[in-house]
C-alpha cells in the first residue's frame, strides 16, 4: 500500500513539474485621451500610452492586454486590482499608493500657449489674461489658482485652440504633448501663436498595482522599460506625436 501510494505521489508531482506553469498576462489600463489613446487615426498611430505599454511587454516577452478607459477609471481600476499596469504621472498620490517600477520619461511639460504677439516669461505675466484650461485640468497648479488670471473653463484642447484662435482668449494651457498633438490635427504652426511658456514639469512612470503581480514579472517590466529608456525608444515614439516644429 505503501509502495503503491509512493508510485502515485510520484506520477502526480511529475505530471505537474511536466507542465509549464501559466504565463501571467498583464492587465494595462489606457487613458482615453488623445494622443495617448487614439481612435481611427489617419496614420493608423494607436496613441502614445499604447505605444509604450506595447514596447514594454514585447521587449519583457510578457502577454498583455489592455483596456482604453477615461482617467478616472483607470485610476480607479488601479486601485481596485482590477487592471495591474497603466502609464501615469508621478505624483505625491501616485508614489504613495502605486508600485514606481520604471521611469519612462523625465520631462512631461505642462504650457502655456499664448496668442500672437502676447509674449510671457513667468505665470505673473498673465494677470489680467484670459486663460483657456481644459476643465478639471491643473487643480493646484498656479495658473487655476491665481485670482488675477481670467480662468476660461473649456471642455476639450481643441474648444482651448478654437477659442484661442478666435480671439476669445489670449493663452491656452495644457500639457505639451496634447497641445502639440492638436496642433499637428489642426495645422497649426509657430506663425500661428506666441510664446510657448513651459511652467511646470512631471515624469512619466510606468506604474503597477500593489500586489498584483509577481516579483519576476515586476522585473522583467522594469529591465524592458530601462532597456527601452537608454536605447532612446520612447523619446522616438514621443516624436511621432508631436509636429516637427515643436519637437
Amino acid at each position: 500500500m505503501i509502495h503503491f501510494l509512493a508510485i502515485v505521489l510520484f506520477v502526480l508531482i511529475t505530471s505537474f513539474a511536466s507542465k509549464p506553469m501559466l504565463a501571467e498576462t498583464v492587465k494595462f489600463g489606457t487613458f482615453d485621451f488623445p494622443p495617448y489613446a487614439l481612435h481611427n487615426d489617419p496614420e493608423g498611430r494607436l496613441g502614445l500610452f499604447v505605444d509604450i505599454s506595447n514596447a514594454i511587454t514585447a521587449r519583457a516577452g510578457i502577454s498583455t492586454t489592455n483596456s482604453i478607459l477615461p482617467i478616472a477609471r483607470v485610476v480607479k481600476d488601479m486601485e481596485r486590482g482590477v487592471s495591474d499596469c497603466a502609464i501615469i504621472v508621478q505624483t505625491p498620490w501616485t508614489k504613495e499608493n502605486f508600485l514606481q517600477v520604471a521611469e519612462i520619461h523625465n520631462r512631461l511639460d505642462i504650457i502655456v500657449v499664448t496668442r500672437p504677439g502676447l509674449s510671457i516669461s513667468s505665470i505673473e505675466d498673465l494677470h489680467g489674461q484670459r486663460l483657456a484650461i481644459p476643465r478639471g485640468s491643473f487643480k493646484n497648479l498656479p495658473i487655476s489658482t491665481d485670482s488675477d488670471i481670467k480662468q476660461v473653463p473649456t471642455n476639450s484642447y481643441l474648444q482651448s485652440l478654437n477659442m484661442l484662435r478666435a480671439g476669445h482668449v489670449d493663452a491656452i494651457a495644457g500639457s505639451a504633448i496634447s497641445t502639440f498633438h492638436i496642433f499637428s490635427i489642426e495645422n497649426i504652426t509657430r506663425a500661428d501663436i506666441g510664446v510657448v511658456f513651459p511652467f511646470e514639469q512631471n515624469s512619466l512612470w510606468l506604474q503597477c498595482a500593489k500586489g498584483q503581480l509577481s516579483k519576476d514579472v515586476l522585473t522583467k517590466l522594469e529591465r524592458a522599460t530601462r532597456a527601452l529608456k537608454l536605447e532612446g525608444i520612447f523619446e522616438d515614439l514621443v516624436t511621432r506625436y508631436i509636429p516637427p516644429e515643436f519637437k
